[in-house]
């Protein structure tokens, strides 16, 4: 099936290549996942464990193009300029190449979006596209938190925006970055903070509080018509009594990406 007959969107994404001997494994050494398929969703963190960009890596040949949200695509690429050292590796901005994703449908194109089996698939590619479907309201839809709308550069930590439950974290891997922050995060018995897809009767913004009665569950992240990603206070919305609302405005809260409540 090709592109067009798949409801297709350009992401405001910016393409990196990396080049050079033993690329892979140096950037493996880096980020929060293992790099061994043909597509990887995975981070670069701050020492203290926030988020300094996430990005998808796909195996071009023996080079890697690494997309990343436009807006964090200049300091990401400044980071790996300083940890590259003497390392033998050429780091080349492609601004000719463009990122899709192609959702509801089968097809060839490009590489399955590991974050979650329903968002279909990703293709970087010179060609360009007109877009045929609204991928922030299919994404909202799935409850999938996604940095490009919801978060900006080092305000979140992977558990907070469901890395880990997105595939975006290999707790089994060596050394990376914000490893110690992270594993100590896992190893506590609740994660208290997610996010979360929302579903609105009224009108929200971006950092409107949630409540319950009189008691602040969370934060709105992102809002797109009716559907909204917020960051969610998982103890006091689930031992609440009263219902969600934002401004006054009921809400209902999605549940989670990994199927809980």
């Amino acid at each position: 099936m090709s592109a067009r007959k798949m409801p297709i969107a350009q992401l405001d994404r910016s393409v990196l290549r990396l080049s050079g001997d033993d690329v892979t494994a140096w950037l493996d050494k880096l980020v929060t996942n293992s790099l061994g398929g043909e597509i990887t969703f995975t981070a670069l963190l701050t020492p203290q464990g926030k988020i300094i960009a996430d990005f998808f890596v796909t195996k071009h040949g023996d080079d890697l193009f690494i997309d990343t949200p436009t807006k964090f695509f200049d300091d990401l690429f400044k980071r790996l300029k300083m940890y590259r050292l003497r390392a033998p590796i050429e780091m080349t901005p492609e601004p000719d190449l463009n990122v899709y994703a192609l959702w509801d449908g089968d097809g060839e194109l490009g590489h399955d979006d590991p974050r979650h089996g329903a968002l279909g698939r990703r293709l970087i590619t010179a060609d360009y596209f007109d877009d045929t479907g609204d991928y922030n309201a299919h994404r909202l839809a799935l409850g999938v938190v996604d940095s490009m709308w919801d978060f900006e550069m080092t305000t979140m930590f992977p558990a907070d925006v469901n890395m880990e439950l997105m595939n975006g974290v290999d707790f089994k891997k060596g050394c990376f970055i914000g490893q110690e922050v992270v594993s100590r995060m896992k190893r506590m018995t609740t994660v208290k903070k997610r996010a979360r897809g929302l579903v609105l009767s009224g009108n929200a913004a971006a950092g409107d509080k949630i409540m319950m009665g009189s008691r602040v569950i969370g934060e709105v992240m992102s809002v797109h018509d009716t559907m909204a990603m917020g960051l969610i206070r998982l103890d006091r919305w689930q031992s609440g009594e009263e219902s969600p609302t934002i401004n006054e405005q009921r809400v209902s809260i999605m549940g989670g990406v990994d199927g809980s409540r």
